[in-house]
């Protein structure tokens, strides 16, 4: 057993550079854009008739003009207990081979799949894909996702313990041409080898990790870094940098942080607060939003109960920074947020196609001129 299984800091800038080839998420745009939870929809809690359910059809033919526009990526979500979803992997496989720009991400739970099955997963895609393939690694989930597969959710620091000898399981079958023996805490693996190899040496790496383990956790395994970024521009620029020197100073290691938002643009402001209005709380799912921060462990911070409903429209919006105005307005907020360090951003939409639209014809010209994104050469 190797524990201990480190790669060289001269070999990932090499690894670095190469998937800057071939995956998006690497590319040299200073504010990358994707979609997020377009496999599924529940992320949104709203009962509006006209809310984003996920489909095949629909998800291909949002795919086609994700890379029509330019977007670096499409993540998906997991949280099974019922929801309504397209399995991560195979969705990923299927846009992979239909699409040839935008970078697609399979959300997975390390407790529920295990590394051997991830590493051929992962490289078959990226393969398919000719090396735009990611993984979005979660280390924990919530009690109902685990409650599913008739599993205990583990306690923080075991989750994270379990993570870590995961990657080290899942680097070794990427890396690694002859059959090994792996015998650690979570895993036990006889003859372990992945052939072939994917296109890239090491398929994308993301993780939402925020607690003091779980930095540790992403500065030292993951790529991109999903995180809520404060409100304040200057704390928000001391945060990012604080991810960003935690993982060169200790690890060597050049990350990227990301975060999320909802996202509604019109021709004028009020008009698309008022369709905010309407979908996140004329017709806010109560019910799911209560389940969902009660499973999350989550409380608002302020007991009145306009600071509450404040809190939970988050979530029925569609959860992360409010990007709801006309395009100027949007772009202006997109600009503040890479100014402070901000990386790349994932748009949770109840209308993607309608979002999309105001992309092309507002939003993305706006961040060209503002030096955040290269002019746009559509895909053919």
């Amino acid at each position: 057993m190797n524990r201990n299984f480190q790669i060289d800091p001269r070999e990932w800038e090499k690894i670095e550079d190469a998937r800057a080839a071939t995956n998006p998420l690497f590319n040299d745009n200073k504010l990358k854009l994707g979609l997020f939870g377009m496999n599924a929809g529940w992320h949104i809690h709203t009962t509006a008739p006209e809310r984003y359910v996920a489909d095949w059809d629909r998800c291909d033919a949002i795919a086609a003009e994700a890379q029509r526009l330019g977007l670096e990526t499409m993540l998906s979500l997991v949280g099974w207990g019922g929801r309504r979803e397209l399995e991560p992997f195979t969705w990923a496989a299927g846009l992979a081979a239909r699409h040839t720009e935008p970078a697609l991400v399979s959300t997975m739970h390390v407790q529920l799949n295990h590394p051997v099955f991830v590493a051929n997963a992962a490289t078959t895609i990226d393969r398919i894909s000719g090396g735009r393939f990611g993984i979005n690694i979660v280390a924990g989930a919530t009690p109902s996702t685990f409650g599913t597969f008739g599993l205990p959710i583990e306690d923080h620091e075991t989750r994270y313990a379990h993570a870590e000898e995961f990657m080290q399981l899942l680097r070794r079958l990427w890396v690694e041409t002859e059959p090994f023996d792996f015998e650690g805490r979570f895993y036990k693996v006889k003859h372990a080898c992945n052939q072939p190899k994917g296109v890239q040496s090491f398929p994308a790496i993301l993780n939402a990790g925020t607690s003091g383990r779980g930095r540790q956790f992403a500065c030292e395994y993951a790529d991109a870094i999903f995180t809520h970024v404060h409100a304040d521009p200057e704390q928000a620029a001391a945060q990012i940098a604080d991810y960003k020197s935690f993982a060169w100073s200790t690890f060597k290691r050049r990350v990227q942080v990301w975060t999320h938002g909802y996202i509604v643009i019109r021709d004028t402001r009020k008009e698309a607060e008022d369709f905010l209005e309407y979908y996140a709380s004329q017709h806010a799912n109560r019910p799911a939003i209560e389940a969902w921060v009660k499973d999350l462990g989550m409380a608002a911070q302020s007991s009145s109960d306009a600071e509450r409903w404040k809190f939970e429209r988050t979530w029925a919006a569609g959860g992360g920074v409010n990007l709801v105005g006309t395009a100027e307005e949007v772009a202006d907020k997109l600009i503040q947020l890479s100014n402070a360090g901000v990386d790349g951003l994932l748009l949770a939409t109840i209308e993607p196609e309608t979002t999309l639209k105001h992309l092309g014809t507002g939003l993305l010209p706006l961040l060209e001129q503002a030096g955040l994104r290269r002019p746009l050469t559509p895909a053919l």
